[in-house]
């Protein structure tokens, strides 16, 4: 069983607000509720990680603690990569009454965790799978099925032993595939592969930062801003000036962020970038 009060009741009740959420059944609706509030308000970014590797921490604390992520997106709009956000969310969905079970997955289906993801069973005993880094805003049941949630589409496939989302990339129609596996991961493994992220992960190289709205999703990799929606995606190239009006005004970053993220190289394109050159 899931334990009670992982956040502080202020911060959660400061969440709650900011969501325009107040307690909601443990049904299939309610998960889609707080989900959708999720993928709208909180962005997938490498900020946090990158600031670090830099040695220019924004805020000298673990975000992997979901009291500081929450209180951290609160005042500054900044969120993070799969292990924080997953961890987060977890701990949201189990304040709110879900059980909730953190899982491993491979994003690319390399053959090892390199990606965490959550499932979630409703007070009918339903499982769904609901993940931060694919932000398709509908909780996905785990049966074979396709849901058609344009520009957020994705197709569960069950493969015996393992089970396989594929889903669009937010740059591009190309698919992607994530195998997310059922084996519980402890609290020590999450954190255990959070620290390993900060030597493998595909988004330690350059900016990366996407957020849903009504309409789709915008995502900034580099220097250049997608804007998915159902008919058509918008590809922009980006000045310094433009990423940081984009990260104010669509992302939500506060001033203060974004001009500590101003004063390091976190803006600079590499020569040579895996995330961009797969992302493209």
């Amino acid at each position: 069983m899931n334990e009670k009060k992982v956040i502080s009741p202020e911060v959660l009740h400061k969440l709650l607000n900011r969501f325009k959420l107040s307690t909601t059944e443990c049904n299939e609706e309610g998960l889609k509720k707080v989900y959708q509030a999720w993928c709208r308000n909180i962005p997938f970014d490498n900020f946090w990680k990158r600031l670090e590797l830099e040695q220019s921490p924004f805020i000298e604390k673990d975000q992997i603690d979901a009291t500081t992520f929450f209180e951290a997106w609160l005042e500054h709009g900044i969120g993070g990569t799969c292990w924080t956000t997953t961890n987060a969310l977890q701990a949201l969905l189990i304040d709110m009454g879900f059980q909730v079970k953190f899982v491993g997955g491979s994003m690319g289906d390399m053959g090892l965790v390199n990606h965490g993801s959550l499932i979630v069973t409703t007070n009918d005993k339903r499982e769904f799978i609901v993940d931060t880094s694919i932000s398709n805003e509908v909780p996905i049941e785990i049966i074979p099925n396709t849901i058609d949630n344009t520009p957020h589409s994705i197709q569960l496939i069950d493969e015996q032993e393992k089970l396989s989302i594929l889903f669009e990339f937010p740059s591009k129609k190309d698919l992607m595939k994530c195998a997310i596996y059922n084996n519980t991961l402890s609290s020590e493994n999450v954190q255990k592969h959070h620290k390993e992220s900060y030597t493998n992960s595909l988004f330690n190289d350059c900016v990366y930062i996407k957020k849903n709205n009504e309409f789709g999703i915008n995502t900034i990799i580099g220097n250049t801003l997608y804007t998915k929606t159902k008919n058509e995606i918008k590809k922009v190239t980006l000045n310094k000036e433009e990423i940081e009006k984009v990260l104010s005004n669509v992302m939500g970053l506060s001033d203060e962020i974004i001009t500590h993220i101003e004063k390091t190289t976190l803006f600079n394109i590499p020569s040579e970038s895996h995330l961009i050159s797969l992302t493209s």
